[in-house]
Formats: structure tokens, C-alpha cells, sequence
């Protein structure tokens, strides 16, 4: 009887449950959910549909921009193909002018009157290569790894190993001379090298290729840099030519006496009619200047003055 009676509830809530559930989907909206779905799925087709405009759009915008980079890349490159390319520089000194010039690698260089220098616009080799032709006062940076090289005629160069020197190599001289006022140069010539000390200068004669090494005074080598003229146990003839170069005058000595006369001056703001004066004290000389005459193409020769040694 009780086992009966058991089954009976087992069965009472079985059909309590079943009718739970059809009461639980009675109440479901179904139009609701489809509905709700429709609205989800319509939701993510406008997304990738705006993922899709956009990305076109940002296709049509990226098409431009890759073309213009690719000008731009093009255009540096060319750029750097002109920097890359080394132009070659001339500085010239007018006559009785002195003019400073400033290498790419920061080294100074003075050019006297009547002198130039050829020079790269960027040093890009293992050496500095430069081109002298007059004088020139040098004051070279130091680097151990690209050596500065002075090229002059006749072959002759002049190493550089960080130092102030100075060159005179006018093409008229006989003579060129390398004066050294701090640190190191070389002088060389074929197989030949010399090596300078401070306060010396080698000679080299261009009609014997003899050099000849002797000390100096570095004071009288280099003043002209500054606009003076030093002279120090200076022989006439040696004063006459840097008086000329100096004043751009030509300077025509004549000799009446071969008896040897020494000059120890310095001059700096004084015309050439002033120095004459002071050389006419110390030495028996008279000057005057020569008078022009127009030449056949309508011009003029420079000024001259004739020295006379009595």
C-alpha cells in the first residue's frame, strides 16, 4: 500500500513539472526574439558594411600617399646624390689686398696679395688635399687620420701634421719657401722628404732643385697676415719686392753701388712714399715715380717707382 501510494506522488509531480514548462513557453515571445535577433544581425552587417567603405576609402586615399612618397624618395635620393658630388673651390687674393679663408675641416688660411687656392667644398678622401699658388699662411686642425697636403709647383708638397706654417710660392720667384711656426711639416720632392722643426725654413731652388735648410724669424716670415711689413737683416732687394707686393707698385731697383746694405724695420699703417723716406735714411737711395703713358688698347700700366742705390 505505501509503495502505491509513493507512486502516485511520483507521478502528481512529474505532471506538476511538465505543466510548468508548458506554462514557461506559453509565456516566451517568440516575434520578440526574432526580432531582437534581426535587429542583431542587421547591426553587424552595417558594421562590416562601414569596414568595408572605409577601408575603400582609405584604399582610394593611400594610392596618392604612396605615390608622393615614392616622388619624395626619389627626390632625396637625388639630393643626397648632389651632396655626395664634390665641387672644387678658388679663393683669390687681389693685389695688395689680404684675404682669410676658411676650409670645410675649420683650418684657416691667408692668402697674400696676388695668391689663390683651390680647395674641395667638403674634404671626403683619407687626405686634405689644397692647391697653393702665391703665399699663404696656414693654421691646419689636427687629424691624425686625414693628413692636409699643401700641392705646389715643381712637384714639391708640404705634409701638415696639425701646425701653423707658412708658404711662399709666387710662379716669378726662384725660390720657394716653407716657413714653420709650430708643430710638424714634411717637405717633399719625388723620393725626397724633409722634415721641419719650429723656426726653421727650407728653400727650395727651382733652378737646381737644391734645398737649403736655415732658422728664421717667424716674426718676419708671417707679419703680413696682419697688414705689417717686418724686416729684420733684410737686404734691399728683399724689401723692394715685398714693398711691391704689398702696394701692388712695380718697384725697379738700379744699382750704382754693389756695396750690401741691411734693413731692420717694421711698418704697418704707413704709405709707400712714407717707407721710402725711412729707407732713404738708413741707406743712400733716391726714388721718384715714373710717368704713365696710355698704352695702344687705352689703359694704363700699373704705377712704378725707380730706386736708385748711390
Amino acid at each position: 500500500m505505501t509503495e502505491h501510494t509513493d507512486d502516485i506522488k511520483k507521478t502528481i509531480r512529474i505532471a506538476k513539472a511538465i505543466e510548468n514548462d508548458i506554462c514557461e513557453y506559453k509565456s516566451f515571445d517568440v516575434q520578440a526574439a526574432y526580432q531582437k535577433n534581426r535587429k542583431r544581425l542587421d547591426a553587424e552587417r552595417k558594421k562590416h558594411s562601414f569596414i568595408f567603405y572605409i577601408s575603400r576609402i582609405a584604399a582610394i586615399l593611400l594610392l596618392p600617399l604612396i605615390i608622393s612618397t615614392g616622388v619624395l624618395s626619389y627626390l632625396y635620393t637625388q639630393q643626397l646624390r648632389q651632396v655626395e658630388t664634390v665641387s672644387y673651390l678658388e679663393a683669390l687674393s687681389a693685389p695688395g689686398i689680404v684675404t682669410r679663408v676658411l676650409l670645410p675641416d675649420s683650418s684657416k688660411v691667408w692668402l697674400n696679395a696676388g695668391s689663390s687656392l683651390q680647395y674641395p667644398s667638403r674634404f671626403t678622401d683619407k687626405e686634405r688635399n689644397v692647391r697653393l699658388s702665391g703665399e699663404g699662411y696656414f693654421e691646419v686642425q689636427s687629424d691624425k687620420e686625414h693628413p692636409f697636403y699643401v700641392t705646389l709647383d715643381n712637384g714639391i708638397k708640404v705634409k701638415a701634421h696639425g701646425t701653423k706654417f707658412n708658404i711662399n710660392a709666387y710662379k716669378e720667384d726662384r725660390v720657394i719657401e716653407t716657413t714653420l711656426e709650430t708643430g710638424l711639416v714634411d717637405i717633399m720632392s719625388g723620393s725626397r722628404t724633409i722634415l721641419l722643426k719650429p723656426n726653421e725654413q727650407v728653400c727650395y731652388n727651382k733652378e737646381d732643385g737644391h734645398f737649403t735648410t736655415s732658422t728664421v724669424n717667424i716674426e718676419e716670415k708671417t707679419a703680413w697676415k696682419e697688414g705689417k711689413l717686418v724686416f729684420r737683416n733684410a737686404t734691399l732687394e728683399e724689401v723692394v719686392k715685398k714693398l711691391s707686393k704689398r702696394y701692388n707698385i712695380d718697384i725697379v731697383l738700379h744699382r750704382e753701388s754693389h756695396k750690401d746694405y741691411k734693413f731692420r724695420a717694421t711698418f704697418s699703417s704707413e704709405n709707400i712714399t712714407q717707407i721710402l723716406d725711412y729707407l732713404r735714411m738708413a741707406a743712400p737711395i733716391s726714388w721718384s715715380f715714373a710717368d704713365l703713358k696710355q698704352q695702344q688698347d687705352y689703359t694704363y700700366p700699373r704705377q712704378r717707382i725707380d730706386v736708385w742705390l748711390k
